[in-house]
């Protein structure tokens, strides 16, 4: 870990340049990281993806024009520039709000279908076997089914289960 510290030390010292356009162009990206407090980081991921969408044009233009750290001030300092990278980091928090509500909502609607199924299947079992398979029939103090009609409440059969 300490070797990949230093490597990256390395390469940002000797692209200064490009390292100073990256570091004030990614702002909004550290800011999503202290925010995310889930466990899988898609906030960060999806912000830091799209801000670093919105840097990479200005690091080709610095490229192309010398890699020089007149023109990586240049373009920090354009108010234009930065409005595009910080903008593309914002569009990025509303894809994660935008997909989050939908997948959410997704996941409800399929959990909603599920316990339908679940309801249909456990009817399907009570026509098929009878009401002795539902659990709520009177039990005797052995444990067997009394001829009697279902019992009214759950609590009664818990107890005479106990037994």
């Amino acid at each position: 870990m300490q070797v990949l510290g230093i490597v990256v030390f390395l390469a940002g010292a000797i692209f200064m340049p490009t390292t100073f356009i990256l570091l004030v162009g990614m702002l909004p990206t550290p800011f999503a990281i202290l925010a995310d407090k889930t466990r899988g980081k898609h906030k960060v991921l999806t912000v830091g993806a799209m801000n670093l969408t919105g840097c990479v044009p200005f690091v080709f233009e610095l490229w192309l024009s010398g890699h020089n750290f007149e023109k990586s001030f240049e373009i920090v300092t354009n108010v234009q520039a930065l409005i595009v990278m910080w903008s593309a980091a914002a569009l990025g928090y509303m894809i994660n709000w935008a997909l989050t509500g939908f997948v959410s909502s997704l996941l409800y609607q399929k959990g909603v279908a599920r316990v339908k199924a679940i309801h249909k299947r456990q009817e399907d079992l009570v026509d098929r076997w009878g009401n002795e398979v539902t659990g709520e029939m009177e039990l005797n103090e052995l444990g067997f089914a009394l001829e009697a009609s279902p019992a009214k409440s759950t609590k009664s059969n818990t107890s005479r289960r106990a037994k």
